[in-house]
């Protein structure tokens, strides 16, 4: 296939491409496609242009496949047959950061069909991009292929790049590198202007550049981040003979801390109002407030506010895309309204968290919380739980996978030791076997007669009795969930933290209220649940992901009853549930009324979300947390002025102060003008450069992202209770820049968390020419 086109085209210009097929037999016409991608994001994948006459009609090596007859003697009844797997098996690192400062390119025709002589136009709108962009084409007929590819250079007559820091925080004052390069443009002087946003302040008055012919040169421009978001600054070259220049950059502005949550329930009395104002919103950062608003029927389960906790977890093991995905899956429509997305984003989001914890899943069906592995029956059965919800849902569940995900649970619970040790795996994985018609209702029997009091948490009971309920034994049934009850309504507040099963009371609570509510007739009292899962939610100041998707599954089963809720709000009548996230922009506009309408009162659950408009002092409960920076050789370094390009230790030490075992997570939020230099965990094998480092080991996942390094650790209660984190970074661009905190937290025992202070850097640079 040839290409014709010119050898240079310019930005933001139609780029027309003469497709010409030879050999193409009279009175017959071919079909081409045409893609036009970066060149940079080829070299960076490795892509090789599509070729398919070599696919077709190359020479190929003889095939050659491993074969193991040994899992054929394994008794298929006690184990799962294996298989020879080949490759690494290393989970990788996150490739997770803020988005490039340019659009990526990456243009596509669709299907053309070219005339009786094999020629096609195919015209491509080249957006704002100066570089090289790589054309490949492939043609067909019914009996013949073919492909051709070369490249075009994009570039303006002056060629404008920019060098920016990878996000700012409200307050940081930066600067950007540009690059004028005069390769076709009038010699003379440039005039240089410069545009931004609400996020970005560009503080520099209008300069001019001298330029003569092929002469390149460089200047600083400042900046300044003023509110969060996902900012643009665009600079704009002008000459005298009429061209004209424009590049533009995206910049993110990002808080220097996390958000934070002040939930309260107010009680709306028949005839009375309730106005919302940005006055509640008072002490947060602008452009990060929102305020999420429930009333229902379901107690002091807030929808919205639940969702957007859920959305907005940075973190993504197995358990969390779980927890984030499964709710989804029946409130879909409630996202949308809480600003998560369309209903096909939506979808999509659920069909990519599939696919995330299938690739957590290892070769004998069971799933790993950060990569493939074993042993966590509670794990594997909530994955299999989510897995089973979705294909009934109509997503795309690999039938391999989940069979493989069955088998796994079926043989664990054959092999499990008494319900006293490993209850609750046992309980959830008999609900999800029966669920898939696969759990022997002679077990379930066994367990429902003889085990039940052996069954440790209430939860457990519950799903037992789910279980039983999907085979039709409702009397049974009916008895497990009263036992459920009985067990919350008469537990303390205070409950066991020694928990492995990713459980608290609230996290129960809410899921026996779930499975109760989904199961029909209702074999538990749900007003009397819906009362206790309201009260154990108002004592609790953070929730887990756990916690979270399990309300939110509760709320699907109670809002299908909306009672006789009638309201007014902003002046008009609404009948049924109200879910609503309200956001600092639409409150400043008009703030929102709403009048209860209804005979008796109702709750409204008001849940306030924002980053402090000032710095959190160094806390926190259950954890002690200290960062330090030194020199590579292990010397001391002071934040107040840093070289630009120096690079530095940063270590991380933590004690817990509880002896039970636990899965963390530890995040530095790095400040704007530092990088991740060395991408990995200083370990044992690296102590050789760093002699005077001592590391801690253990870590289960980590991920080096743009504006932070995550750990995520899986503690032992026998382990010791101090442990060290190190990591490289360097000082990249000049400026002053707010220094966030670096946090630990238990993840599912979220009260426990702690916290360094703030502060500010300086990185020095060399003085501008």
């Amino acid at each position: 296939v040839e290409l014709d086109m010119p050898d240079i085209v310019r930005p933001n210009q139609p780029l027309d491409v003469l497709v010409k097929v030879p050999n193409v037999k009279p009175g017959e016409t071919a079909m081409v496609t045409v893609a036009a991608v970066d060149v940079g994001i080829l070299n960076l994948t490795r892509y090789k242009p599509p070729m398919p006459e070599a696919w077709y009609y190359g020479q190929r090596a003889l095939g050659v496949e491993f074969r193991d007859l040994y899992g054929h003697l394994i008794d298929g009844m006690q184990g799962v047959r294996g298989r020879i797997r080949s490759g690494s098996g290393e989970f990788g690192m996150s490739t997770k950061g803020s988005p490039p400062a340019q659009k990526p390119v990456s243009l596509f025709s669709g299907i053309v069909e070219t005339d009786d002589e094999g020629r096609a136009t195919v015209t491509f709108d080249v957006p704002e991009f100066n570089g090289t962009l790589r054309l490949m084409a492939v043609a067909w007929t019914k009996d013949g292929v073919g492909s051709g590819t070369q490249d075009v250079t994009v570039r303006d007559p002056v060629v404008v790049t920019a060098s920016l820091p990878r996000f700012l925080a409200p307050g940081d004052v930066s600067r950007v590198r540009l690059e004028i390069d005069n390769t076709e443009g009038p010699e003379g002087d440039y005039r240089l202007t410069f545009e931004d946003d609400s996020h970005i302040k560009v503080t520099q008055d209008v300069l001019t550049v001298t330029l003569a012919q092929g002469e390149r040169k460089a200047m600083h421009v400042p900046v300044t981040g003023t509110m969060t978001g996902d900012g643009m600054v665009s600079f704009r070259l002008s000459h005298e003979s009429g061209l004209h220049v424009k590049q533009s950059f995206a910049l993110a502005v990002r808080p220097a801390q996390p958000p934070m949550s002040e939930r309260q329930v107010v009680t709306l009395d028949a005839g009375s109002s309730l106005t919302l104002s940005t006055d509640r919103l008072a002490g947060l950062l602008p452009g990060t407030a929102s305020i999420s608003l429930a009333i229902t029927r379901a107690g002091a389960i807030d929808v919205p506010s639940l969702l957007y906790s859920l959305d907005r977890y940075p973190y993504g093991c197995a358990e969390q895309t779980t927890s984030r995905a499964l709710p989804l899956l029946y409130l879909s429509e409630l996202a949308t309204q809480s600003g998560l997305g369309d209903e096909p984003a939506i979808k999509e989001r659920i069909q990519k968290a599939i696919y995330h914890v299938l690739a957590n899943q290892s070769s004998i069906g069971s799933f790993g919380l950060w990569a493939p592995g074993s042993g966590d029956m509670w794990l594997n059965a909530y994955v299999s739980d989510f897995l089973t919800r979705a294909r009934e849902q109509g997503y795309k569940v690999p039938e391999l996978a989940l069979t493989q995900a069955l088998d796994n649970l079926q043989n664990a619970i054959g092999v499990s030791p008494d319900p006293k040790t490993a209850g609750s795996g046992i309980a959830y994985g008999l609900y999800v076997l029966a669920r898939n018609k696969r759990a022997s209702l002679g077990d379930l029997r066994y367990y429902a007669d003889t085990k039940l009091r052996e069954f440790a948490t209430s939860l457990a009971k519950a799903q037992l009795g789910a279980a039983l309920a999907l085979y039709g034994e409702t009397l049974r049934a009916t008895e497990a969930f009263q036992a459920a009850t009985n067990q919350l309504l008469n537990t303390a507040s205070s409950t066991k933290q020694t928990r492995t099963d990713y459980g608290s009371l609230l996290r129960d609570a809410a899921a026996t209220l779930s499975l109760a509510a989904e199961t029909k007739p209702a074999p538990a009292p749900i007003a009397a649940l819906v009362d206790f899962v309201s009260s154990v939610r108002a004592k609790t100041a953070y929730t887990s992901t756990q916690e979270n998707a399990w309300m939110l599954l509760a709320a699907r089963a109670l809002l299908e009853n909306t009672g006789d809720i009638d309201l007014t709000v902003n002046g008009i009548e609404h009948s049924g549930n109200l879910l609503q996230r309200l956001m600092e922009d639409d409150l400043a506009i008009r703030p929102y009324t709403v009048l209860n309408r209804s005979a008796d009162p109702l709750e409204a659950v008001l849940t306030v979300t924002g980053v402090p408009d000032g710095p959190r002092p160094a806390g926190g409960e259950g954890f002690t947390i200290e960062r330090t920076y030194f020199t590579l050789d292990g010397k001391p370094v002071s934040t107040q002025e840093l070289g630009q390009n120096e690079r530095f230790v940063v270590v991380l030490k933590v004690r817990e102060t509880n002896v039970w075992a636990s899965r963390i997570v530890v995040a530095d939020l790095l400040p704007a003008g530092f990088e991740i230099d060395n991408p990995r965990l200083i370990g044992s094998a690296d102590l050789g450069t760093y002699p005077w480092l001592n590391t801690s080991s253990g870590v289960a996942h980590l991920e080096f992202r743009d504006d932070r390094f995550v750990a995520a650790l899986d503690r032992r209660s026998s382990d010791n209770r101090e442990f060290t984190l190190a990591y490289v970074v360097r000082a990249v661009t000049p400026g002053t820049y707010a220094l966030p905190p670096a946090i630990v937290e238990d993840m599912y025992r979220p009260h426990l968390n702690a916290r360094t202070g703030m502060g500010t850097i300086d990185v020095i640079g060399a003085t501008p020419q």
